[in-house]
């Protein structure tokens, strides 16, 4: 072999060398998730005690997912019609009277910290936890900020126009970013036409205001993700940055073709993405981890701790018997909550969850999830059924 050949075979190993290296620092292969739990949980409640409704004249109003306002304090709200008998004479989208209740428990305890209830329309109705104790609720159009203590600190009209905002709260989609300081609202103006505001929970000031062609996704305190242009492929920016092209370095581009809804950022600039396949990935395009799910399994319901620490997903599974000349489908149905750890880059924890029943009388199981603020607790509410589980510290997860 002469000198040329030898320099040239050795560049190219070297290349293949440095190739692989930067596959293997780029993201960290999936691990296998824990084994179930099978520990009784710290706190199992039945909510019907306190007021909390699951009548059928509650089937068509919004639900919505119960939220941690500090690391120990859940906040669980429902809405209830003034009038029951009334729930199957008017569509979901008919504006009825009705009521707002927000229950506050410790969840080491269970213990009543206060329920309170307010008039409002039964549409356009909204619920988030924020930190610190605090709660933010949207009835009739006025969004108002509630101290731990069930007082309004702010409140903001936001079809009065003022400051330039003037919003369609009907199909308004709400998001608050993990640390819960900012709050976008995407709210649908026309074809290809969407009013964009990004909110200060505590002042309500506006941080930014904008239109786009396409609703924004997710967001977090500084950065945003959508899916762009015709083909709906994943992109990201900062809140005051043009738009960038997403495909994480080391993901195949399959991978990338998530379904909106389900790309959240865990941290300001750390998300998670992805249907069949998760990853976590930076918005710099770094791959974290990634996690191939079995076939027939898929997941939804993201939920984060405040501090960026954790996630948590619901793990689907498809349930039935498949026939594709019959017209027969398998069903998907909830299986198992598991959560992460993103400074371990990898599951800690998995519970099974109760889902749906593909055979008679199909009873429907909806599974919603909430972290508290520093990633230790783990709250199922299924129906009118709260559990509350204590996660373990990483380091002690085998």
């Amino acid at each position: 072999m002469n000198s040329g050949s030898a320099k040239a075979l050795f560049t190219k190993s070297a290349a293949l060398l440095l190739a692989g290296l930067t596959v293997v620092c780029l993201g960290q292969a999936q691990e296998p998730e824990p084994p179930l739990r099978r520990e009784p949980s710290l706190l199992k409640i039945d909510l019907h005690q306190f007021g909390y409704d699951t009548s059928r004249s509650t089937n068509h109003l919004s639900k919505f997912v119960p939220g941690f306002t500090d690391s120990t304090h859940l906040a669980i709200a429902w809405l209830t019609l003034d009038d029951p008998t009334i729930a199957d004479k008017t569509g979901p989208a008919t504006a009825r009277p009705a009521h707002l209740h927000v229950l506050v428990i410790d969840a080491t305890t269970g213990q009543k910290i206060g329920v309170q209830t307010w008039p409002t329309p039964s549409t356009s109705v909204r619920f988030l936890a924020a930190r610190d104790g605090k709660f933010l609720t949207c009835t009739g159009n006025i969004l108002r900020l509630f101290s731990p203590s069930f007082e309004v600190i702010r409140e903001r009209d936001l079809a009065a126009g003022r400051a330039g905002m003037k919003m369609d709260l009907w199909n308004a989609r709400w998001e608050i970013s993990p640390s819960r300081k900012s709050l976008l609202i995407s709210s649908y103006l026309g074809p290809q036409s969407y009013e964009e505001a990004l909110l200060d929970v505590e002042s309500f000031a506006v941080i930014a205001q904008w239109t786009e062609k396409f609703p924004i996704d997710n967001a977090s305190d500084h950065w945003l993700v959508a899916s762009c242009g015709p083909k709906r492929e994943p992109c990201v920016r900062g809140v005051d940055k043009s738009w960038q092209a997403f495909q994480p370095l080391g993901m195949d581009k399959a991978v990338t073709q998530f379904r909106s809804e389900l790309a959240r950022f865990v941290s300001d600039d750390t998300l998670v993405m992805g249907s069949d396949k998760m990853s976590l990935v930076r918005v710099d395009g770094t791959e974290l981890f990634h996690f191939d799910f079995p076939r027939g399994r898929s997941f939804e319901g993201t939920v984060t701790s405040t501090d960026g620490g954790r996630f948590a997903i619901i793990e689907d599974r498809r349930r039935g018997i498949a026939s594709q000349p019959l017209d027969m489908y398998a069903l998907l149905s909830n299986d198992r909550a598991v959560v992460y750890s993103v400074a371990d880059r990898r599951a800690i924890y998995s519970i099974r969850v109760k889902g749906s029943s593909p055979w008679p009388p199909w009873a429907t199981h909806y599974n919603r999830l909430a972290l508290s603020a520093d990633g230790r607790l783990l709250a199922i509410v299924d129906g009118a059924s709260l559990e509350v589980y204590r996660l373990p510290d990483a380091k002690s997860v085998h």
